[in-house]
């Protein structure tokens, strides 16, 4: 069974439409679906290294796409349903989005904390877009470029890593990103 599922993945990796594939499911992910682009950009990679930078890039342009499509529905959701709650009690939220929301965004972006909620929370908070599309790129690319890297460098022995180390990717490097930063402006 396992073997079949394999090549039927294999297949569809390598197929004509693997790049749409790809495209919708970033873009979808972004918004409401709960599979991660990775589980396609993972085997789209790993059975076809040729298209690994223009998979990295499709993936994580479409991924940004269907975030600002979230952030516009929590912009515009705010609008809708503001007189249902207690405004008061909110601005502790929108303070604390206001001082933190650079750092929220990029650890949305790249770790496992759903991206769709960062997009929706950014533009119900009213957060800067501008900001939030860059802070998108940077790290849903970082993201994208470190798993298709491991991928398209080590193969399978590089798939097996990916599932046996999603914390260190995920959690630890964009944390000590953040705290490098930290200490690079810090000190500046």
């Amino acid at each position: 069974m396992w073997n079949s599922i394999y090549i039927y993945i294999e297949k569809k990796s390598t197929g004509r439409y693997s790049q749409f594939f790809l495209s919708l499911i970033a873009f979808i992910e972004s918004i409401f679906f709960p599979i991660p682009p990775d589980v396609i950009l993972i085997p789209l990679i790993h059975f076809n290294k040729n298209k690994f930078f223009k998979s990295v890039i499709n993936c994580t342009l479409f991924s940004i796409l269907g975030g600002a499509l979230g952030y516009f529905l929590g912009l515009f959701l705010f609008d809708s349903i503001k007189e249902i709650f207690d405004l008061s009690k909110q601005v502790l939220f929108f303070n604390f989005y206001d001082q933190y929301g650079l750092i929220a965004i990029f650890l949305g972006g790249f770790t496992p904390i759903p991206y769709k909620i960062i997009a929706i929370t950014s533009g119900y908070a009213k957060f800067n877009f501008i900001y939030f599309i860059l802070l998108s790129f940077l790290s849903r690319g970082l993201r994208f470029l470190i798993i298709g890297y491991i991928v398209y460098k080590f193969g399978d022995y590089g798939v097996e890593f990916i599932k046996k180390n999603k914390s260190i990717i995920f959690l630890i490097i964009p944390v000590l990103i953040i705290l490098i930063i930290y200490l690079l402006l810090g000190h500046a």
